[in-house]
């Protein structure tokens, strides 16, 4: 979006200050669920669609081509299932940050959505302004869980499991990361420096054996621990 910039330090005036857009793809078997995100999203001055697409292989094509920074991918396509579009769109575009936005909330689901890579799990009726405040998140490089889908517990023990030994604390925070909660809104919930948190976040990272904060909260989700 441009906006008008009286002037500059130096004297010199410009007509215009270009802003960063976040382009986002639409990818559903529903043309109305497309329109709709679509109509209501392009109302953000932050946030740009640049491609549709209806199938699984009509996204991984828009993944090759447009290269969008946040996809909104429907777990239920006509043709391929949502997490292994989601792994073939990062394939295609590794910096695409992949939000799966659906109805379906099964355990299993959700596994293999965020262990193909996926950074977000919406759950449809969702309120729109949690949906853009997903996309900006997910843009910054944070993960967010749908509240009806973070809080469910996988049904069995965590004995023996990776990350059956974390604190409390530690608990708390993966929690905190699958909301989508930076590390310094995170620090201060828990009263911690965000450095103390990134490095927190890096041991439970090593008790996974994983890297990203995505794959923290599949694991932790997978334990059963959130």
């Amino acid at each position: 979006m441009e906006r008008p910039v009286p002037h500059v330090g130096n004297g010199v005036r410009h007509k215009f200050q270009v802003l960063d857009r976040i382009n986002v793809a639409i990818v559903d078997d529903h043309e109305i669920v497309r329109a709709g995100l679509k109509q209501a999203l392009e109302r953000e001055a932050d946030i740009a669609i640049v491609g549709e697409a209806r199938t699984g292989n009509e996204a991984v094509h828009v993944a090759e081509t447009l290269r969008p920074h946040v996809m909104l991918l429907d777990v239920k396509l006509e043709d391929v299932e949502g997490p292994e579009v989601c792994r073939r769109v990062l394939a295609a575009s590794p910096g695409t940050a992949v939000v799966m936005l659906t109805s379906y909330c099964q355990d299993n689901i959700i596994l293999k959505s965020l262990n193909a890579g996926a950074k977000g799990y919406l759950i449809k009726d969702v309120e729109l302004a949690e949906v853009k405040r997903t996309i900006r998140a997910v843009y910054r490089g944070h993960s967010v869980l749908d509240p009806k889908v973070a809080p469910r517990v996988i049904a069995n023990a965590t004995n023996g499991k990776p990350g059956a030994n974390l604190s409390e604390r530690d608990v708390a925070i993966i929690r905190y990361v699958a909301g989508g909660l930076t590390n310094k809104e995170i620090g201060g919930l828990v009263h911690l420096s965000a450095h103390t948190i990134k490095d927190r976040l890096e041991k439970i990272a090593a008790v996974f054996d994983v890297r990203s904060r995505a794959e923290i909260v599949a694991e932790a989700f997978r334990a059963g621990l959130i």
